[in-house]
């Protein structure tokens, strides 16, 4: 197996424990990612708006106080569309994880964290097609991305 480093990528993580936010933090930057950790969604907000900060990967936990992690999400691709989403969570709602997938979103990490896991599905997580694309003042799919609810144009009933 080969090790895993990063190129130098941007990764928002959120998440309500500071542990698991230091956790997170070491082992992202020793493997040569940059990271904005943040326990406050506000924060996470803050920084999504912040057009110098270019950010490659949203990593966010499912469950935080006084907000969905998906609410969360939606806030900050409302702000940034090309921004990809790996949720994580000690929770494993099989459900959320299906309907989310299928959303488009980058993929799903159960806590508690693994070293590789971690790495894995962070590069393949940014390394994903991208859901959106800004097309002048419109947000619309990126090409080959289906939301989730729509039917194909033109297909046989």
């Amino acid at each position: 197996m080969h090790a895993i480093e990063g190129h130098r990528e941007t990764i928002l993580i959120v998440d309500d424990d500071p542990a698991v936010l230091v956790l997170i933090q070491t082992i992202l930057v020793a493997a040569g990612y940059r990271v904005l950790p943040t326990t406050e969604r506000a924060d996470a907000v803050r920084m999504a708006r912040q057009k110098h900060i270019h950010i490659d990967l949203a990593l966010l936990d499912v469950r935080l106080p006084g907000v969905a992690g998906t609410e969360l999400a939606d806030e900050i691709l409302s702000i940034r569309p090309d921004v990809r989403v790996l949720w994580m969570s000690g929770f494993v709602d099989e459900e959320f994880v299906r309907v989310k997938l299928v959303d488009g979103y980058a993929g799903f990490l159960p806590k508690p964290l693994r070293r590789d896991g971690l790495l894995s599905a962070v590069e393949e997580a940014i390394h994903a097609a991208p859901r959106y694309q800004l097309v002048g003042r419109a947000i619309l799919p990126a090409a080959g991305f289906q939301p989730a609810g729509r039917a194909e144009s033109g297909s046989a009933a």
